[in-house]
């Protein structure tokens, strides 16, 4: 099935399946070129607008772009805006709205300390983010390799910029904060990640998840899934980067869906019981692959070279040692109790209807409505889990109290 989804993978129309934007600045002595590229056909799921090249929908387009983003002076002052060019285009794989525009400071204010307001497309898309750039600096030369200086999500849509003292330590920061920020809102991802987790508690017998685990066990055995999840994806990171490993994107998005539903499938009923480490070593790879892969379509190579891959990893690590510290407690007190099937059963279901939502969304652009529902659900993963945690703090106090009152019963 893989095989079948990837060579369908090899259609013009899904050359890019999820692409992100991507702005360009080229900073002047006393303004700033930007090169903007949004996806079309994000673009038009969004806005409902129309994407040819007549007045009419181009006027759509200006108004649009002009609405939902801004530049602004740290005394809040607009910059001014002049688009030199706006069109709908097919440069590379699928058509993107093609904008050029200047970006001038007000009177008085500082060129190179500004605050980027960008709420095109990542309102109304969960999982999109815009992804900005410095392809030149006549202050701070920015070599052959663009400098990523931070994305922007829907719940974080606000950059700010500060370009008066370029350093190692500010591309390293930079870096860092693209790693955590991709992350966080790569819910395919996470959602790899949290299904493998699911039966890292359970014992596998005929086919079916029984018993528990020890939990020293456990422990050991949730540890060596992360660390091999982590040598997977930081093994093509770096290779993709520094040694220029290249997949099209298309195939490895939709491996990357394909692995969600096979860890899914695997919570749900042991496919390969206690090989979960070779699981995640194996699509860890595909994952790394594609995280750089986004970089590298923006001709961004994790900003400096080697410090800024290690800082886009470090980034990764950080959010993803914090989700596990979050959730694996939770679930590890949960797993001993009677409601914990359903728990892991109804997360698995969700995570394979997602899973294969991604699948055909990848391969036929079909089911947009459906990912954008789901990947705004799991936007909100976070009161799910802290409901688990107050069940899990639930769980612990009652065995306390019942064994409390279980030695009280004796002395009595």
């Amino acid at each position: 099935m893989a095989a079948a989804i990837v060579l369908l993978c090899g259609s013009p129309a899904a050359a890019h399946l999820t692409p992100n934007s991507e702005v360009q600045m080229a900073i002047g002595h006393s303004s700033i070129r930007a090169d903007v590229i949004v996806p079309q056909g994000e673009y038009a799921f969004a806005t409902g607008n129309p994407v040819s090249n007549d007045a009419r929908s181009l006027d759509l387009a200006r108004a649009y772009l002009e609405d939902r983003s801004a530049i602004l002076a740290p005394d809040g002052r607009r910059w001014l805006r002049h688009i030199e060019s706006i069109a709908f285009a097919q440069i590379a794989g699928p058509p993107d709205l093609h904008v050029v525009e200047q970006w001038t400071p007000p009177p008085g204010a500082p060129l190179r300390r500004f605050t980027i307001d960008w709420h095109v497309l990542v309102d109304a898309l969960p999982n999109h983010f815009a992804l900005f750039l410095v392809s030149s600096d006549v202050a701070n030369r920015v070599g052959a390799v663009h400098e990523v200086i931070g994305a922007v999500r829907r719940h974080s849509a606000r950059l700010v910029v500060d370009r008066g003292g370029s350093s190692a330590l500010t591309a390293f920061t930079n870096a860092v904060m693209v790693g955590v920020d991709h992350i966080l809102g790569g819910y395919d991802h996470l959602m790899f990640l949290l299904a493998l987790l699911l039966p890292a508690s359970l014992i596998a017998s005929g086919g079916r998840w029984v018993g528990l685990r020890p939990m020293r066990k456990t422990i050991g055995h949730l540890a060596r899934i992360v660390t091999a999840f982590t040598i997977g994806h930081s093994v093509t990171l770096i290779g993709a980067t520094l040694g220029h490993w290249h997949l099209p994107s298309a195939p490895v998005e939709v491996m990357i869906a394909i692995s969600v539903l096979v860890s899914a499938i695997h919570a749900i009923r042991p496919l390969a019981p206690g090989r979960e480490p070779l699981i995640a070593l194996i699509f860890g790879l595909i994952h790394g692959l594609a995280f750089a892969t986004i970089f590298a379509q923006a001709g961004a190579a994790m900003g400096s070279g080697a410090l800024g891959l290690a800082g886009v990893n470090l980034g990764i690590e950080m959010v993803q040692l914090g989700i596990v510290l979050v959730t694996v407690p939770a679930l590890l007190v949960l797993a001993s109790t009677p409601a914990y099937p359903p728990i892991r059963i109804g997360a698995a279901a969700f995570a394979c209807l997602a899973a294969l939502a991604w699948i055909v969304n990848r391969t036929t652009g079909e089911l947009a409505n459906l990912v954008a529902a789901l990947e705004s659900a799991m936007s909100h993963a976070g009161w799910l889990i802290a409901l688990l945690s107050i069940a899990a703090l639930t769980v612990l106090v009652s065995n306390r109290l019942a064994i409390a009152a279980a030695h009280s019963g004796k002395h009595a």
